[in-house]
């Protein structure tokens, strides 16, 4: 495995808030040259804080002012030297300033460009103000969890959590049309939707609704096919435990922690497909005993007795893990900062490169001079026209 696959790749990143930045710091860990194109005058975030940090590493920063003629031609040159463009704005803004794909493929026929929208670039609802936790909506995800059971589980739903899906879809999008590019020569347009990142991870759904079936029930966090099965609160401020029955073993298992022989005896509970029959009676027994256990304790018992099970652990603990560091899973920044890297491993548990998100217009020099070739004169003054801040 090459780990710098994307070495010699570069991508004019455009894009902003979360998915898009997610995606082209991905890209950047795989040796892709991002440049970040930032304003000064309209940053992205007023204050770079921790969660722009997170998601911009991996890049560089250069501040150009795209509303103006002069800025327009810089990112049509950069382009030239390009191979994709990422963006995620409203349909209209960079036809408006002449920096569609129709107009950058005209200069550069192979460009990779690719358009991530909440709906899609095309449709009659493809105007429509996209925010995480209205897509979860619209794509029938929140009607499939259903609402909490605050007596039995711990769940809440992540407005962002389309984000992070939807820039999966995205890498893998870049990386297919990169591949492409490598065995044709063809550039590609790629039109992204949030909303069809999100309900593509409903296949089963989604086959029941197609094949007239009835769909299955809001589950919230328990599992189809599996008695008991939930997240259940243990003793102890919000402290949790998630487990999930589905064998006789298991069954078995369950019932000498819980020390439950009429439980393990009962007629309702004899085979699986019983245990299924009764789930709300079996998860209500299960969630009355754990609410008087510690959560690492009975962990620690259902591991010992062949149970699935995990507690619910804070991000401290993520970061502490054991098993998170022995595979390298967080790089430490400035000797205090950890920040988590791809979530795969190559040799020498090697998880991508890795630089520090730049301060705004950083590469100004880099981008300006060292790509496009502009004289420190004229870079100083574009600077002074407001073209480059």
């Amino acid at each position: 495995m090459n780990p710098l696959s994307l070495d010699g790749i570069r991508i004019v990143d455009f894009s902003w808030v979360m998915a898009g930045p997610m995606t082209t710091k991905m890209l950047g860990a795989m040796g892709a040259e991002v440049v970040k194109i930032e304003s000064a005058s309209r940053p992205e975030f007023s204050v770079r804080d921790g969660m722009f940090s997170v998601i911009n590493n991996n890049k560089k920063s250069c501040t150009l002012n795209i509303t103006t003629p002069e800025g327009q031609d810089l990112i049509r040159e950069l382009v030239k030297s390009s191979h994709v463009v990422v963006e995620n704005f409203s349909s209209r803004v960079l036809v408006k300033y002449g920096l569609s794909y129709d107009v950058l493929r005209e200069i550069k026929p192979d460009i990779i460009f690719v358009s991530a929208s909440g709906m899609g670039r095309t449709g009659p609802e493809k105007d429509l103000l996209a925010y995480g936790s209205l897509l979860q909506g619209y794509s029938g995800r929140v009607g499939m969890i259903g609402e909490p059971n605050p007596a039995l589980e711990a769940m809440g739903i992540l407005p962002a959590w389309t984000d992070p899906i939807t820039a999966l879809w995205e890498t893998t999008a870049i990386l297919s049309a990169i591949r492409h590019w490598r065995q044709t020569g063809q550039g590609a347009y790629v039109d992204l939707s949030m909303l069809e990142a999100t309900v593509a991870l409903l296949p089963e759904a989604l086959l029941h609704a197609a094949l007239g079936r009835e769909v299955p029930e809001r589950r919230s966090v328990t599992e189809t096919g599996a008695a008991p099965s939930g997240c259940f609160r243990c003793a102890g401020e919000d402290s949790w435990l998630a487990l999930s029955v589905r064998t006789e073993e298991e069954w078995r298992g369950l019932c000498r922690v819980m020390n439950d022989a009429d439980l393990a005896g009962a007629p309702f509970t004899a085979d699986a497909a019983s245990r299924l029959a009764a789930k709300d009676e079996l998860n209500a027994r299960v969630a009355s005993w754990l609410r008087g256990q510690d959560a690492r304790a009975v962990e620690a018992a259902l591991h010992a007795a062949g149970v699935p099970a995990s507690r619910s652990r804070d991000m401290g603990e993520i970061v502490a893990d054991p098993h998170m560091r022995e595979r390298a899973m967080f790089r430490e920044i400035d000797g205090e900062v950890q920040m988590a890297t791809l979530p795969w491993l190559a040799a020498d548990k090697w998880r991508g490169a890795f630089s520090p998100t730049p301060p705004i217009g950083r590469d100004n020099d880099y981008v300006f001079g060292t790509l496009l070739g502009l004289s420190s004169e004229r870079r100083a003054e574009l600077a002074e026209a407001g073209t480059i801040r």
